[in-house]
């Protein structure tokens, strides 16, 4: 199976599925169905370290590359997510190249980074693998993307995309909205400006852009857009087919 981060890098079209709801069933029915990443949040999610680890094992059991979306940039949360057995982390809230070097470092190993060896964790097999053959895997598939969802983080956007080790450039956009000054509104003119402009930003420094689509059609217009790594919710597909189910229900 082709590595996540190899499809990153050669610009595959990728659709995935944020995933809050702390099970594993869920997880394998993501990758049952036929898409080619999750991403569990414990940003909003529920998950704990434990839970984390079961929804872990279960993409492994339907060969399903997964990331977790951190609740701030902590090297503590960042090695939790990767000992776990992480492909690699999404972090939120990222404002400066500062932050995105301090990302990438808590999240490699020596000499790239400093992230702390284990191989006794869940990563390294329990113990049941070289050093070496961690390492290696650590480096060749460990996925390090940030996300920018503040006004904050606008004028750093290309120095941002351009930190040496991250892998791609997320955007936020319910947050970025807000921090606009137009709540509950991605849409309007202001903030989808921004967008573009973060957009035309990551893609001038040669980077990878991710975005988050609210359903089918939202998916079509961030991939006209040059957005190539494209996440759904879980919470919100399942949410909204309820809802239309009891309505039709209730009309028979």
């Amino acid at each position: 199976m082709i590595a996540l981060k190899t499809r990153l890098k050669k610009r595959d079209l990728l659709h995935g599925l944020f995933v809050m709801i702390p099970s594993p069933a869920v997880v394998e029915m993501v990758g049952f169905a036929g898409f080619d990443y999750a991403i569990l949040d414990t940003e909003h999610g529920a998950a704990g370290t434990e839970s984390l680890e079961h929804q872990l094992r279960a993409a492994d059991a339907c060969k399903l590359p997964t990331l977790v979306r951190t609740v701030g940039p902590s090297a503590g949360e960042i090695l939790r997510a990767l000992e776990a057995g992480a492909s690699g982390v999404l972090v939120p809230h990222v404002t400066t190249p500062e932050d995105a070097a301090a990302i990438v470092r808590a999240a490699h190993y020596p000499p790239m980074g400093t992230r702390g060896m284990a191989t006794t964790s869940r990563a390294g097999r329990h113990g049941i693998t070289t050093i070496d053959a961690h390492l290696q895997q650590a480096l060749e598939r460990t996925i390090v993307m940030v996300q920018i969802e503040d006004a904050a983080a606008l004028p750093n956007v290309a120095a941002i995309a351009r930190t040496p080790g991250i892998d791609a450039v997320f955007i936020g956009p319910a947050d970025l909205a807000i921090s606009l000054g137009f709540p509950g509104n991605p849409n309007h003119p202001t903030v989808a400006a921004a967008i573009q402009k973060i957009v035309d930003e990551v893609c001038d420094a040669g980077q990878v852009v991710a975005g988050f689509a609210r359903d089918e059609e939202d998916a079509l217009v961030l991939a006209k857009q040059g957005i190539t790594f494209i996440c759904l919710s879980t919470t919100l597909v399942f949410a909204r087919r309820l809802v239309q189910l009891a309505k039709n229900l209730k009309q028979q």
